[in-house]
């Protein structure tokens, strides 16, 4: 269990932001594929990065920038959004991974899902991977569909909730 990928336990240490930046940039480059690419957005909770202010995001991954939905603390909340889990609330910043679903039903009926579960798990995977390459804990984490969309809106109008992950420094368990 204390070797298992996933973080168990986030200690409240923020990250920098190069780290957070560093996650994001590599956790978003284009892939090949035979599909459309681009369908899912990505909002943030930043709790503890240095020379961010704590507050609600969205980032642009082409212009590699966040974009201020609104400012404040909302550990609280963030960790509510998680399904009351205290990883979405310890974690440093947590990533909400959010997609216009009703739309590409109409496009693509339900292959719709696929598609953005495949982009979804793809940058949800590249942020473990850089996270862990840096030193951090990243951990998938279940959350609550409409209440997430609620908490970004106006800036999610449209969008539905697909994946959260959360990333921060791994608090590691006493030794027995």
């Amino acid at each position: 269990m204390q070797r298992r990928g996933s973080t168990r336990r986030f200690s409240h240490a923020s990250l920098s932001a190069e780290e957070l930046a560093t996650t994001l940039f590599w956790a978003t480059r284009g892939f090949a594929a035979d599909v459309p690419c681009g369908l899912v957005e990505l909002f943030l909770i930043v709790n503890a990065v240095d020379g961010i202010a704590s507050g609600a995001y969205r980032y642009d991954p082409g212009a590699h920038a966040l974009e201020t939905v609104r400012l404040g603390s909302f550990r609280r909340e963030s960790g509510y959004l998680c399904l009351e889990q205290a990883l979405g609330a310890d974690a440093a910043a947590v990533i909400y991974f959010l997609a216009p679903l009703d739309g590409l039903l109409r496009q693509a009926g339900n292959r719709a899902y696929r598609l953005i579960n495949l982009e979804a798990g793809l940058i949800g995977g590249r942020a473990y991977l850089a996270a862990y390459a840096l030193g951090l804990g990243a951990s998938g984490l279940t959350f609550y569909d409409r209440a997430v969309v609620e908490f970004f809106a106006p800036a999610s109008a449209g969008l539905d909730g697909v994946f959260v992950t959360a990333l921060g420094r791994s608090q590691r368990p006493p030794s027995p």
